[in-house]
C-alpha cells in the first residue's frame, strides 16, 4: 500500500500584500503528479490546509479542486485533517459531497466518519470516534487510521469531558 503524507499547505497565505496562490497551485499540481506517477492509494493531508480560519474563495476553490484531482475521480482515498490554522467546522462542511469521491474530512478529534463506499470499491468498514478502517480496492489488508486533528484546550476539555 502506497501512502503519500503531506501537511501544512497553508492555502491563502500571503506575504504582506503578495498572494502566493500561483506558487501554491504549482506545488499542489506537483503533488498530484507524484501521486499519479507513484500509483499512490492514499493521500493524507495532516493539518493546516488553510492559512487562517476564514480562507478566501480562491484558496477554498484551490483546496477542493486539488483534493478532487488527488482522488483520481474517487479511485484514491484522501484524508484531510484540520490543523491549528483551520476551522474544524469549515473543514467538515463538504464531507457529504466529498465522500462520493473518496475524500474524508476530519475537523474534530472525536469525529466519527460515516460509513460509505464508492463505485471504485473504497469502503469504510469500521468507524468510531477518531478512528476509521478502510477497505481499498487494490489492497489485501485494511487501512486503519487514528484521526488526530488539532485540538485546542477548549476542544480537548469538551471532547474528553474534562472540566479541568
Amino acid at each position: 500500500m502506497k501512502i503519500l503524507h503531506t501537511a501544512d499547505w497553508h492555502l491563502g497565505k500571503r506575504l504582506d500584500t503578495f498572494s502566493r496562490l500561483d506558487e501554491q497551485r504549482e506545488v499542489l499540481q506537483e503533488i498530484c503528479d507524484i501521486a499519479d506517477r507513484e500509483a499512490v492509494e492514499v493521500v493524507i493531508v495532516a493539518g493546516d490546509l488553510f492559512d487562517n480560519f476564514n480562507p478566501s474563495s480562491e484558496a477554498t476553490e484551490l483546496l477542493y479542486s486539488t483534493l478532487h484531482c488527488l482522488s483520481n475521480n474517487g479511485k484514491r482515498v484522501i484524508i484531510a485533517i484540520a490543523g491549528n490554522h483551520d476551522s474544524p467546522e469549515r473543514i467538515e462542511v463538504p464531507d457529504a459531497l466529498a465522500r462520493a469521491c473518496g475524500i474524508i474530512f476530519v475537523g474534530y478529534p472525536n469525529t466519527e466518519i460515516k460509513s460509505f463506499h464508492t463505485q471504485s470499491g473504497i469502503e469504510v468498514t469500521k468507524t468510531d470516534k477518531g478512528f476509521v478502517e478502510l477497505k481499498l480496492p487494490e489492497s489485501q489488508c485494511p487501512l486503519r487510521l487514528i484521526l488526530t486533528p488539532y485540538a485546542n484546550e477548549l476542544r480537548l476539555k469538551k471532547d474528553l469531558g474534562a472540566e479541568e
